[in-house]
């Protein structure tokens, strides 16, 4: 079992403690030359994918195979998947470095405020099934734990809805006490012969026991809902009183036998084997870069780049040439032109011969093949930057307008105390309590800001260098910008970029460029109510939601404009 130096070749460097939680250092990237197996995994952990925008955007399937077995004693191989109905969505890396910092339960608390605010996270479950006579069909090994059933040669079947629609009453009990086992399972599902599995299944149980004590299942979330009779007693933290004065089966009063199959006993597949006992594996297992190279060859050319960052990023932490060196070589086999680039940048050894890529792909490895089919801004945070003196037709209109798309929108303000509209003051009104002023929460922690106009309003946030800040480090970060009146000017001066098209007083109207949506001529009729969410929208508000709804706007990357404002 190579568990035990997994584990420590991504913890700290035992003569120092350094780095905490990361990755980026000599003996990780050491561990994981010398297992060739894990090239495929690597290639995840360096993508889009390990830096989620939401546990609400993550995709969750599998690594270990399972088995289906039906009333009729036929058994089949299946592997579990859920997709979320919002899509598959990925924070930018130098958004992701801050957050880290600035809130680092952003996850968990974005998981709560949806669910509290009714927008309760949804994924699709599916399964993909195989016969048992389909087994060795492929060119990979199907109980082999370091590849993916690729989905256009065995499809996800979509057969349920799991949706979280409350939060817990106390996160200890519920939520830190949890026994995750991948021996738990029901009637009708059981593991196979997936190497892997086989260990999951006594290491769970082993920790458990040491987590939580002997009796951990009588605690009350690992607890199942149906009563369970057993004769198993006594131990540390005993919760059940047991009656009677037998403690074993059969006894002298054939009390609580054990349940028979019409009673839903649990019964193993009786699964005929024939074969050698040894410790080996199949052949198929030995190929340990054909799949790392289809995941790469799958993703969007701004997927690629990514890739190519994050590398980068680890790889200069790395202070061992020997370590380096010998990745940049290694990455040959999954592609020449991102070895070469990461080679670059690290100052790596470019391979002396790349593996050949025929360029094979499978579809939804990419997260661009997860978008939501109809747009949509769902629980997305939005940032609504005032002053005083704000323009109210535009804030009102857009407010509103989010939130009947049941987005959520925040109010930011240079303070958090009453903020006045145009031609409003204390004595006159309550005004607005924003939801946070710009030091406490930055533009990380949101998916687009708008700046609606108000003369006096953009003259005090121009001042204001932490509100330019937001607008350049949102354009940076590739998120929706939207702005009216007078803020189109405040977002000229943020960004400062001629490659970016701006509304201007000469009627042009609603302008859309990279993302960044500006109406100089605000008014009543052009702020009407949202009709469509689509790429062909023409008003102010239906534009600007739908680049929300398409989460980034990677051209602005693609094109090098993103890297032009300093954030």
């Amino acid at each position: 079992m190579k568990f035990p130096d997994v584990i420590h070749a991504g913890k700290p460097e035992p003569h120092n403690e350094v780095p905490q939680a990361q990755s980026a250092h000599n003996n990780f990237w050491d561990f994981v030359w010398g297992h060739s197996e894990a090239t495929h995994m690597y290639m995840w952990a360096m993508s889009d994918r390990a830096i989620p925008r939401s546990y609400r955007m993550m995709q969750g399937f599998g690594v270990n195979t399972y088995t289906l077995i039906n009333d009729k004693g036929e058994r089949r191989f299946v592997k579990f998947h859920f997709t979320p109905e919002l899509g598959v969505h990925s924070l930018v890396w130098d958004e992701a470095l801050k957050l880290a910092g600035q809130d680092p339960d952003f996850h968990r608390k974005d998981l709560q405020e949806a669910i509290e605010n009714g927008a309760y996270p949804r994924w699709k479950f599916g399964i993909q099934v195989l016969e048992e006579s389909q087994e060795h069909d492929f060119d990979f090994d199907i109980l082999d734990a370091t590849k993916v059933w690729p989905e256009d040669q065995i499809p996800v079947r979509y057969i349920g809805e799991l949706e979280l629609n409350r939060v817990v009453d106390e996160y200890f009990t519920e939520t830190e006490q949890v026994a995750f086992c991948t021996s738990h399972l029901v009637p009708g599902v059981g593991p196979s012969d997936d190497p892997l599995l086989q260990g999951r299944n006594f290491s769970y149980q082993d920790t458990q026991l040491s987590r939580l004590g002997t009796n951990w299942e009588e605690l009350p979330i690992n607890k199942p809902v149906c009563p369970v009779m057993n004769f198993n007693r006594d131990g540390a933290m005993r919760h059940t009183i047991s009656k009677g004065k037998v403690n074993y089966w059969p006894n002298r009063y054939s009390h609580q036998p054990p349940a028979t199959v019409q009673e839903g006993a649990y019964v193993d597949y009786q699964q005929k084997i024939a074969g050698i006992k040894q410790r080996a594996l199949s052949k198929k297992f030995k190929d340990h870069f054909s799949q790392a190279q289809l995941f790469y060859n799958s993703l969007s050319e701004i997927e690629k780049a990514h890739i190519q960052a994050a590398f980068s990023f680890e790889l200069d932490h790395c202070d061992e040439a020997i370590v380096y060196e010998r990745l940049t070589e290694r990455l040959g086999v999954v592609d020449g032109e991102l070895a070469n680039t990461i080679a670059e940048m690290v100052g790596g050894k470019k391979p002396v011969e790349a593996k050949p890529n025929p360029g094979k792909k499978a579809k939804n490895l990419s997260q661009m093949d997860f978008l939501p089919k109809t747009p949509t801004i769902k629980s997305r945070r939005i940032a609504i930057i005032i002053a005083d003196g704000y323009d109210p037709v535009a804030f009102n209109a857009l407010y509103g307008a989010i939130k009947a798309q049941s987005a959520l929108p925040f109010v930011i303000a240079p303070r958090r105390s009453a903020i006045f509209s145009a031609n409003e003051d204390s004595s006159s009104s309550k005004g607005i309590v924003p939801d946070h002023h710009l030091e406490g929460q930055r533009s990380t922690m949101f998916d687009a800001i708008f700046v609606p106009g108000g003369e006096r309003s953009i003259q005090t946030l121009s001042k204001n260098g932490r509100a330019l800040h937001y607008i350049r480090e949102a354009f940076g970060h590739l998120k929706a910008i939207g702005g009216t009146g007078e803020a189109v000017d405040l977002i000229n001066k943020a960004i400062q970029l001629p490659e970016v098209s701006l509304s201007e007083t000469d009627g042009s109207g609603v302008v859309d460029s990279y993302g960044v949506v500006t109406l100089k001529n605000a008014s009543p009729d052009s702020l009407k109510e949202i009709v469509t969410v689509a790429s062909d929208a023409k008003g102010f508000l239906e534009k600007f939601v739908y680049n929300i709804s398409q989460h980034r706007n990677w051209q602005r990357e693609l094109d090098g404009l993103s890297t032009m404002v300093a954030y």
